[in-house]
């Protein structure tokens, strides 16, 4: 249990929060909201004890083991992947290292027998308290949550060094979670996971005990793990139950309430300043003036919070298109030797709303790229319809890296003339507000110019929308502001994102990305991951509901060449059928090896930990040698499993 009372933070000279008062439960499992610089990882850090407060108090349960991940990366320098994810398991290691000591001990003919006694009992107790927290299964465990993760078996001897940030942030969320500590304070765990990944931990943090704090802005995270909200915004902090839509509902209906109450408030103020304007001078009427003054100065005024949520971002009207707005004939694309996109023909029509979805490096880029022409494809051809005018937000924004405008200046050179006075109100949801607009480009964070970047795309006439990661470096409340206009938007709108809830409110149909293959699922993603549920309960997973996207001139084959193509096609799913099937029993012959090998572990385990061995070293010695190649063996097995689940899963 962790409980702050009373408490204050000042960084730099400013109060992040004051007077606030915090219990949360080891069974609490928080999503903690707010804006951007709004004192979230700050409160964090107190929690964990790395900043000290002000004034108030921060009180923890005796033995509460606190988890902290950090939204950058700490170092881990000369480290191989494995040592990182080892150094989880410390007080065990400890534990087999004393129990080895007390082992040579017991061993030691000469030692007096009254320290072989101490040494026996000691033994027991370390052994039973090792095998009971599961010191065993250590290396089994750390490398069932480094496939999780996303990594391979090799990468176990690879260093750390050789990773970008966010696979090394992977090994930091790798340790934390072989930790198990009562509270896991997670501060952006989302953030560079591939949606694979990303499923892979939410189902994990949803099987553990412990207590949870989250800072998100993935809000379909936080709809499926916190049973409450947590919301810091300039100082204020409020504590909601239920999940982060039950907290957007209550979140408004309180606003609603609130208004209404200051509606009835204003009434009541407005009648009794007239009655005190009017009757002030009269002498008759002194009295009562004065008693109405007093009421006044006692009504506790009723302010509305500046936090209303802006309903949308203006952009200018939308130009009349063909219907087909983008049509892809047979596109493909190699970098080298590397087939980055199958080939693949297919068409977007005016209206569309098309979420690219897959896991980093799975193409998704490279079909946007094409898409806007930014890229020219190897094979095929890509054709935009009648009077298209697109506009293409990619994750790199080279126009804004040597501009020596303002901000304000940036936009009004690309909006027409109708947008030209508004360009303030759609600047707003992008927190530029005030004289920042006037702040020169040059001196912008990589995130403050991606969002210029974004609010210069929607202020120019465009029919066809083509976004890539659209929701990086924006808030909850800009994310949800900017969900709103894209809904109003009449063209067409092709995006990749991994914010699974974006993609539910937006997308009409889902793209699905799989090592350059593309597949079309038609609906939002509930429907995607109804459909994708429906394929894996299925026996033949070469059965699938959803038809890929086929070559269009498929159409005009003949009678003959179609009952051609479809023998082949039968022939085809057969041989794949049947290595299937192949796959299938190898790994069911897997499985019960692995389950006896558990049984004869646990047996062992059983025995080690009686105690009946500490006076037999020879057996003991056996015992432990078996133990180990059994777990060795089951190391092995388990990475021919794994690889075989991969393969059964990409047909």
């Amino acid at each position: 249990m962790l409980c702050l009372t009373g408490a204050q933070l000042r960084l730099g000279g400013s109060i992040i929060f004051s007077e606030l008062n915090w219990r949360i439960d080891s069974s609490s499992r928080v999503g903690l909201v707010g804006p951007n610089g709004s004192g979230k990882s700050s409160l964090l850090r107190v929690l964990v004890g790395e900043y000290s407060l002000e004034q108030g108090s921060l009180d923890r349960a005796k033995n509460f083991r606190v988890g902290y991940l950090p939204q950058d990366s700490a170092e881990l320098p000369q480290k191989k992947v494995g040592e990182a994810l080892w150094e989880a398991f410390e007080p065990l290691n400890d534990m087999e290292r004393e129990m080895k000591s007390l082992l040579h001990v017991i061993e030691d003919s000469a030692a007096a027998q009254a320290e072989r006694d101490r040494a026996v009992r000691r033994y027991g107790e370390l052994q039973d308290a090792f095998v009971h927290r599961g010191g065993y299964q250590r290396e089994t465990e750390a490398r069932k949550i480094l496939l999780g993760l996303g990594f391979q078996h090799e990468d176990w001897d690879r260093p750390v060094a050789e990773f970008s940030g966010g696979w090394r942030m992977r090994v930091l969320l790798g340790r934390l979670l072989l930790e198990k500590p009562d509270m896991f304070l997670l501060d952006e765990p989302t953030n560079h996971l591939d949606p694979d990944t990303l499923e892979w931990l939410e189902q994990y943090l949803k099987g553990l005990d412990s207590g949870l704090v989250i800072v998100s802005h993935d809000r379909f995270f936080l709809d499926r793990l916190a049973n409450g909200i947590a919301e810091i915004d300039r100082g204020r902090f409020r504590t909601y139950s239920g999940n982060y839509s039950k907290y957007r509902q209550q979140k408004e209906l309180m606003r609603e309430q609130l208004i209404a109450q200051k509606k009835q408030q204003d009434k009541q103020i407005a009648h009794l300043e007239s009655f005190v304007e009017r009757f002030r001078a009269k002498a008759s009427k002194a009295t009562q003036a004065q008693s109405r003054i007093k009421q006044l100065e006692k009504i506790e005024r009723i302010e509305l919070e500046d936090d209303a949520p802006i309903v949308s971002i203006p952009m200018p009207p939308t130009p009349r298109g063909g219907k087909e707005a983008i049509v892809l004939d047979g596109v493909e694309h190699r970098y080298g030797e590397l087939q980055a996109l199958h080939p693949v023909s297919a068409t977007v029509y005016r209206g569309d709303r098309i979420c690219v979805w897959g896991a980093n490096g799975a193409g998704k880029s490279t079909l946007l790229s094409i898409l806007s022409k930014s890229l020219e494809p190897s094979g095929g051809s890509v054709s935009w319809g009648h009077n298209a005018h697109v506009a293409y937000f990619s994750q790199q924004h080279a126009e804004l890296q040597s501009s020596s405008r303002t901000i304000i200046d940036e936009l009004a050179a690309v909006a027409p003339p109708e947008m030209q006075m508004r360009l303030r109100d759609v600047l707003a949801p992008f927190l530029f507000r005030g004289d920042d607009v006037f702040k020169p480009v040059s001196v912008l964070s990589g995130g403050e110019k991606s969002r210029v970047a974004l609010a210069k795309l929607l202020v120019k006439p465009c029919n066809i929308l083509i976004l890539d990661e659209p929701l990086n470096h924006l808030d909850m409340n800009t994310v949800e502001t900017l969900e709103r206009t894209l809904q109003e938007f009449s063209g067409a709108i092709v995006f990749v994102s991994h914010d699974r809830f974006f993609a539910d409110r937006l997308a009409q149909q889902i793209w699905e990305m799989k090592a350059g293959r593309l597949t079309v699922y038609k609906g939002n993603f509930n429907d995607y991951q109804y459909a994708k549920s429906l394929i894996a309960e299925k026996d033949e997973a070469v059965t699938s509901p959803v038809k890929p996207v086929v070559d269009d001139s498929s159409a005009a084959l003949s009678r003959e060449a179609r009952k051609e193509q479809k023998r082949r096609e039968a022939e085809e799913r057969n041989k794949r059928s049947a290595a299937l099937k192949g796959k299938r029993e190898r790994q069911q012959a897997i499985e019960v090896e692995m389950e006896e090998i558990d049984d004869e572990v646990a047996g062992l385990e059983q025995r080690m930990a009686s105690g009946e061995l500490v006076r037999k070293p020879d057996e003991m010695r056996d015992a432990r040698r078996r133990y180990d190649e059994l777990l060795e063996k089951k190391d092995v097995l388990f990475e021919e499993w794994s690889e075989l689940v991969e393969a059964i899963d990409s047909v």
